[in-house]
């Protein structure tokens, strides 16, 4: 009556093939893998990618080492510029008295060109930042792009494997061409590959033939029996039926009913989902009457007769009631 249904993860696009799967029928357990789809695509993406990422963090590491050398340069030079520009403005020429107007101009010159050039270098230590913050953040941008691809293609890798959602019996499923999952089938994320249904509620489908489907209807009691254990017997009721008789196989004269029988109660031990039985169903109740097969049954000008034995002759006689 309830199943749980299986089908491939949405989180794979396109097709998938079957590589693995159990036995139907087969009993399992919550979280025992039951269908394996192929990997090797997705485990050659995975592969790439994560070479792709250890590249990219070596790339990333020589650039923080480049940029940080860099920087160190710049930064020496300052030093080194703020340590001439200090000894030139304190050895600087200015007394008239002592030196020459020229050894006084040319001083200044050289101490402007000290603060000059600091001011340069700072100015360059700032657009390095710039630039190294925006080169790194490009790596890292690209850095989190294939990190995104790495977990997409593992997250795609794990769900391959199927998994039983809770304990039950397992049951494939036909699709629109009537076949079973099978090894090397390609199937798609949305297919219904199989189910496990719950063993606890279950439920018989029969067929009636439509000759003798007279007086069937819904809630009527019926009993059914097992192929595989015929000497136990489950009372169920008439749950349901279909409005038109339907034959069996294409092209077959016979025209049954489809019935759904359901069940006081189920016993998973015995009782396996396609399991085949045996129905009675109880149309109607007669008292202190005798019944005869149908086959013994004739018609001639609207009425009903029997042939009955008396002594070594056939008598005919009349037969009450109707046909069941």
């Amino acid at each position: 009556v309830k199943s749980t249904p299986i089908m491939p993860s949405p989180q794979v696009r396109g097709p998938q093939t079957i590589a693995w799967l159990v036995p139907e029928n087969s009993p399992v357990k919550a979280g025992e893998p039951v269908i394996r789809m192929a990997a090797e695509y997705y485990m050659d993406s995975l592969r790439t990618e994560k070479f792709n990422v250890a590249r990219l963090n070596l790339e990333i590491q020589d650039k923080e080492k480049a940029l940080e050398k860099e920087k160190k340069d710049i930064q020496a030079q300052l030093d080194l510029t703020e340590i001439e520009k200090q000894l030139a403005e304190v050895f600087a020429a200015k007394d008239a008295t002592i030196f020459s107007r020229n050894e006084i101009i040319e001083s200044s010159i050289n101490v402007e060109f000290l603060a000059t050039k600091t001011k340069h270098l700072q100015e360059k230590s700032k657009q390095m930042e710039k630039k190294a913050l925006a080169e790194l953040q490009l790596l890292k941008s690209k850095m989190k792009t294939l990190q995104v691809k790495v977990e997409q293609f593992q997250s795609a890798l794990d769900s391959l494997e199927l998994k039983a959602p809770h304990d039950g019996i397992l049951i494939y499923e036909k699709n629109w061409r009537g076949e079973k999952p099978r090894l090397g089938m390609s199937v798609w994320p949305g297919m219904k590959l199989a189910k496990l249904p719950d063993l606890n509620s279950m439920e018989a489908k029969v067929f009636v033939l439509e000759s003798e489907a007279a007086g069937l209807k819904g809630d009527l009691p019926a009993t059914i029996t097992l192929d595989s254990s015929p000497g136990v017997a489950f009372n169920g009721k008439v749950e349901g039926m279909d409005t038109i008789a339907k034959p069996l196989e294409e092209g077959s004269p016979l025209k049954y009913f489809e019935v759904k029988i359901s069940l006081e109660k189920t016993d998973p031990a015995i009782m396996k989902p396609g399991s085949l039985v045996k129905t009675k169903i109880f149309v109607r109740k007669l008292e202190n009457v005798l019944a005869v097969p149908n086959q013994a049954l004739f018609f001639n000008d609207g009425h009903t007769y029997i042939n009955v034995m008396k002594g070594s002759k056939m008598e005919k006689r009349a037969a009450a009631g109707r046909s069941g």
